[in-house]
């Protein structure tokens, strides 16, 4: 009798020692998770902010451009053969 007592308390400790290794792991795996997650959203942010400024950047570069092209077009010298002083220093901007 006193052995099956033995045995099903070592057998309820064991279970009960099981469950909290089980909640032990569970816990562990959301905070692995948890800071996963903030790195990741951290990393989204960073990119994010990457990208607006390269797009700032290229909306400048598309303005700068069509600034140049404008003044091509406005060059009272645009159909003579020979660039003038103004086409040179114009493109040379570029």
């Amino acid at each position: 009798m006193r052995l099956a007592l033995l045995a099903v308390a070592l057998i309820a400790v064991g279970v009960q020692g099981y469950r909290m290794g089980s909640s032990a792991e569970a816990t562990r795996t959301a905070l692995r998770l948890a800071e996963a997650q903030r790195a990741a959203v951290q990393a989204a942010d960073t990119l994010a902010r990457a990208e607006s400024a390269r797009l700032a950047l290229q909306a400048e570069r598309d303005h700068l451009a069509r600034t140049l092209e404008d003044a091509a077009h406005a060059d009272p010298d645009a159909s003579v053969v020979a660039l003038g002083v103004d086409s040179v220093r114009r493109l040379a901007r570029r």
